[in-house]
């Protein structure tokens, strides 16, 4: 199976930092930050990009520490990465503040556990106050209940081909349906996840593309939509953006 891109919907953008995209943060004031994962060398970095136009404000910074750190919010114009107490024992322990703007460390403890009251004093928001009501997250359906079935017929999936749960998203007229699909009829076969945005009313497809070729196993967050702008990772590697 080897979707091509509808006529009437294209990317805005797509960006590839050229290492596996990790985990991507929805949109906030305007900017998407991601992370990048080394597994070979066990390094993290991380990128900034304009939401709307793709344009990179800052990539391959890192942060913290080469490896142990992860995102844990984005809140205004900060950036906040925790490490972890030890690799055996993943509790967040130390962290790191970013201006996103200029991609630079503004403050960091290593003794940080959770204090709130000191991000503030880094410039940080309270926890809870970012704004993320504008991204809409799909919603995992199981392919045979009936509520779905419409979903993957406009899909124009094969009922028994499908494997594992649907995640669909509506936007105005417009549905995001991602599913693995079977690669053949044999029972042991590679699995495809594919993307495809549909009218919700006429079911007519407007735009597909494979998110993974020969997906290893199921893969939940396949995309998320903000602001009428659709966001997906195709083969870990390049992330899209398609204006709905």
């Amino acid at each position: 199976m080897t979707p091509l891109f509808s006529r009437r919907l294209r990317p805005s953008w797509e960006f590839t930092p050229g290492l596996p995209l990790w985990r991507l943060h929805p949109p906030v004031n305007g900017k998407i930050i991601g992370e990048v994962r080394d597994p070979e060398a066990k390094r993290t970095s991380f990128f900034a990009l304009n939401a709307v136009t793709g344009d990179c404000i800052w990539r391959d910074r890192e942060f913290h520490d080469a490896w142990w750190v992860a995102i844990e919010r984005v809140s205004g114009d900060r950036l906040v990465l925790h490490g972890f107490t030890s690799p055996d024992f993943p509790m967040p322990k130390g962290v790191t503040v970013v201006d996103i703007s200029s991609g630079t460390c503004v403050w960091s403890d290593a003794e940080w556990t959770g204090d709130e009251q000191a991000l503030a004093g880094a410039g940080v928001p309270h926890a809870g106050t970012e704004s993320v009501r504008e991204t809409i997250f799909p919603a995992s359906h199981d392919p045979q209940d009936p509520e779905a079935v419409q979903s993957v017929v406009l899909a124009r999936w094969p009922m028994d081909m499908v494997v594992g749960p649907m995640e669909t998203a509506d936007h105005g007229d417009r549905t995001v349906v991602a599913a693995h699909v079977k690669n053949g009829k044999e029972e042991q076969v590679p699995l495809v996840q594919l993307l495809r945005v549909h009218t919700t009313r006429t079911g007519k497809v407007i735009y597909e593309d494979t998110l993974v070729a020969a997906a290893k196993g199921i893969a939940p967050d396949a995309f998320f939509i903000h602001e009428g702008m659709l966001f997906y990772i195709r083969e870990r590697a390049t992330l899209c953006a398609v204006r709905l």
